[in-house]
């Protein structure tokens, strides 16, 4: 007989779940729905009305693409929507980001859970000190086309959930490179002016039968400083799992999926910054991707939900003064032109030994609408490979500056957008600098985001040149540099490059990048 953990007894569904004269609309519908941009609105104005000021503040962060409020909420005593202020104060900073894939709705049911809980002052020893902000609907118009035929295998709610992608059709955990949804370039924005420490990803977890209640990740990409990287592993993802495990029966582990072959493999999902903790690491900040387990039922993927950010919040504090000043001595050291490489050719790591849970699940049919998918509560411990990281097979060094020739309206935007430091020659400049030789353009045969991705391949040639006036100069010496680096080199492995954005800028014969490395500057 299999070693079987039974995880899902140890937690209650009452206590915070239920506010008898404000429940949310899930609550309300006992648990059938989930909630819609109207009754959010509804629900947080009530909350506001009974406020007063004192805990919540309720605003804006941007529009969608079909021109809907995408609500962003300041929670905790003090709560401020006004950066300035918010920048200007001591304290760790927190966004936490719900339903950016809105048929995963357990992020944005536990913040409105949470959000009552702080204007009942459940958690204002846990928020001194700290600023909270949360985006509850982030996609606001997936949000709003709820179908009973989306996700159905997802366990519930039984009337319905939202759509994965935007209006356009753009899946928003895929488009921080090229920033083309309006929803992505608000949430840039907000990393912008608010410049949040620590950013929750809340989503809901597709394929594999695992046995934990929710699994994470932070930022995959090697291109992040590894000191980050260890410093959200070590202190803040490892503390929290054990804190889960031992004071609240909630299991977690890291995010993977099961390979279909033997030997069984654990493998993590991708380290290009497409995806947003990908590309919060690589703005030196510590990001957290938050994955309930879909076929546990509606309800407990919420509570155990809730219980993440809570604790990772709780570890967060603990360790709030050394991660502030690690990112801070990060764009420190990045701002003075410390070398820093990009990886390129990257991979997963090799397997190394280890054991994972299991599960199971029972199926379901829908009638007309296809099977159900609902977990057995079983958790059997299970040998593995794991592969949860990845490695560059070779590094780029960052060059003095990135030069694009005869620069478009749209390359500024674009790096206004991701907060990129840039400027424009207003006299020639001399400097040495190299070009990169294109030898093969592969253009992907499949759309992908609207887009045939493209990838280059060829070698970098240069010498002693002129950089005529007009020219932009995007430093190397800036907070930012990984971002820029990642963003315009022909060589990065997800550019703007591979969406296309330097299309119809090569020479007549196709074999030169409008984009150069600069080594050295005479300014």
């Amino acid at each position: 007989m299999p070693f079987i953990i039974s995880c899902l007894s140890c937690l209650s569904l009452g206590g915070f779940f239920f506010m008898q004269d404000l429940p949310t609309p899930a609550e309300a519908s006992e648990w059938k729905r989930t909630t819609t941009l109207a009754q959010a609105q509804e629900f947080l104005g009530a909350l506001e009305a009974r406020d007063a000021g004192a805990r919540l503040q309720v605003g804006v962060a941007g529009t969608s693409g079909e021109n809907r409020p995408i609500l962003l909420v300041a929670a905790g005593k003090g709560a401020t929507l006004d950066a300035a202020q918010a920048r200007s104060r001591e304290g760790l900073r927190i966004l936490v980001v719900g339903n950016i894939h809105a048929g995963e709705v357990e992020g944005k049911e536990s913040l409105l859970i949470l959000l009552r809980e702080i204007v009942g002052g459940d958690h204002d020893e846990l928020l001194d000190g700290l600023q909270f902000w949360c985006l509850p609907i982030y996609n606001v118009d997936g949000n709003e086309a709820i179908k009973r035929s989306n996700r159905v295998s997802q366990n519930g709610p039984e009337e319905g959930v939202g759509q994965r992608p935007n209006a356009a059709g753009l899946d928003l955990n895929r488009d921080f490179v090229k920033a083309e949804a309006s929803e992505t370039r608000a949430l840039l924005k907000l990393f912008n002016e608010y410049d949040p420490h620590l950013v929750l990803d809340l989503h809901t977890t597709n394929g594999s039968y695992h046995g934990y209640h929710l699994t994470y990740a932070t930022s995959l990409s090697p291109n992040t400083d590894p000191r980050l990287d260890r410093f959200a592993r070590n202190l803040i993802l490892d503390e929290t799992r054990q804190d889960l495990q031992e004071n609240h029966g909630v299991f977690t582990f890291d995010y993977g999926n099961l390979s279909r072959k033997s030997p069984l493999t654990w493998s993590t999902y991708d380290h290009r910054p497409r995806f947003g903790t990908n590309m919060l690491g690589l703005r030196n900040r510590l990001s957290v991707l938050s994955e309930a387990y879909s076929y546990l039922e509606y309800p407990k993927r919420v509570e155990v939900t809730r219980e993440f950010v809570l604790g990772i919040v709780r570890r967060a504090k603990i360790h709030g003064k050394a991660l502030m000043q690690l990112e801070a001595s990060l764009d420190e050291e990045a701002s003075k032109g410390k070398p820093i490489s990009l990886g390129l050719d990257t991979a997963l790591v090799a397997d190394t030994p280890g054991t994972i849970l299991l599960g199971a699940v029972d199926e379901v049919p829908i009638e007309g609408l296809g099977v159900r998918r609902v977990d057995r509560d079983e958790h059997v411990p299970t040998l593995v490979g794991l592969r949860l990281s990845f490695e560059p097979g070779r590094y780029s060094v960052h060059p003095r500056a990135w030069a694009i020739e005869k620069p478009e309206p749209g390359d500024q935007e674009v790096l206004k957008r991701h907060g990129i430091q840039f400027r424009i020659l207003d006299a020639p400049v001399t400097c040495t600098s190299r070009r990169f030789q294109i030898a093969e353009a592969q253009r992907a045969k499949r759309l992908f985001q609207a887009h045939y991705e493209l990838t280059l391949v060829g070698e970098w040639e240069g010498g002693p040149t002129e950089l005529p006036m007009g020219t932009l100069l995007v430093s190397s010496a800036q907070p930012l540099s990984r971002v820029a680096a990642q963003l315009l080199s022909p060589q990065s492995e997800d550019s703007l490059w591979t969406w296309g954005h330097f299309d119809g800028r090569l020479d007549q014969n196709g074999s030169q990048a409008c984009v150069l490395r600069v080594e050295t500057l005479v300014d």
